[in-house]
């Protein structure tokens, strides 16, 4: 297949039939413009036919996807391999053939998300796939949490692009911070209470230092959402009230204990898919605090 398109890098490990992965791909792919490549990493080469029976591809899609076969550890070539293809993003799902839906996701997942090359879709196994491919085919609304940090910029710029292309409505969700010993909080409004001019000119100051990085195009609707309480719980209760069809989380990708408290929460409990922006800013400003700009603890 001939294509100047960018690839949508869909890595399968055959635990279940091609289908339903592929038709949420073509979801993601029809927003983005992307190309369908799966990937199989197995411990010795195949052939394409080979792989095709493997991961069970229907004969429906054997014109509309490029199959690629790789070897060695799937959390190694995964990102190898989108980092060769260039590829626009990746599509994975929380557990893949361990299906051990206790853990917040599978050690593949975990893996590859501590340095993908690109942005980082993840479906929740948990969840309806179908419903899935319907929230990421019809994007209606995106819900970005940050704090309007230089390192969530990239999460902002993903979302924006999304947002302009699905004429979708994109809310940039703030969470003051009152978790007892998670590092300082963001900065806020001192007087949250105050319904008047303190939280507007909050407001308008979030957003313009939210785009301070020089996005291109702004999504016709564009709001900034409020909360207070525990990051976490917050940004999946606005998720879950708001119908969200799509969660962006930028986050460091270190998944050490007592860190991505939030994150595990996210991959634990949202009710929409997530695209993850991994950025080692984000890692770096960690280190001194343990709740930083994109809520990664």
């Amino acid at each position: 297949m001939v294509s100047k398109k960018k690839p949508l890098l869909v890595p399968l490990d055959g635990s279940s039939p091609a289908e339903e992965p592929l038709q949420v791909a073509e979801a993601i792919a029809e927003t983005r413009n992307n190309d369908i490549h799966v990937l199989f990493v197995s411990s010795k080469p195949l052939s394409l036919l080979e792989v095709r029976a493997r991961l069970r591809v229907p004969a429906g899609w054997a014109e509309r996807i490029d199959l690629h076969n790789a070897v060695g550890e799937p959390e190694e070539e995964i990102p190898r391999v989108a980092k060769a293809l260039d590829a626009d993003a990746i599509m994975m799902s929380t557990h893949g053939i361990s299906r051990r839906h206790e853990e917040m996701a599978g050690h593949v997942t975990l893996q590859v998300l501590q340095d993908p090359p690109c942005p980082v879709y993840v479906l929740r196994s948990a969840l309806d796939s179908a419903t899935q491919a319907h929230r990421l085919r019809h994007l209606r609304h995106i819900v970005v949490p940050l704090d309007g940090s230089m390192a969530a910029s990239r999460a902002i710029a993903e979302a924006c692009v999304l947002a302009v292309s699905a004429s979708a409505h994109l809310t940039m969700l703030h969470v003051i911070n009152t978790v007892p010993g998670a590092g300082r909080a963001p900065a806020s409004p001192l007087f949250i209470d105050h319904p008047h001019h303190e939280l507007e000119a909050w407001e308008d100051e979030f957003v313009r230092s939210s785009f301070a990085s020089g996005i291109e195009k702004v999504p016709d609707h564009l709001t900034v959402a409020l909360r207070v309480g525990d990051p976490a719980e917050e940004i999946l209760r606005y998720a879950a009230e708001a119908d969200a069809d799509l969660i962006v989380p930028c986050c460091s990708g270190l998944f050490t204990p007592g860190r991505a408290r939030v994150v595990s929460s996210l991959l634990c409990r949202a009710n929409a898919p997530l695209l993850f922006i991994i950025s080692q800013q984000v890692a770096a400003e960690g280190a001194d605090n343990v709740e930083s700009g994109a809520y990664v603890a």
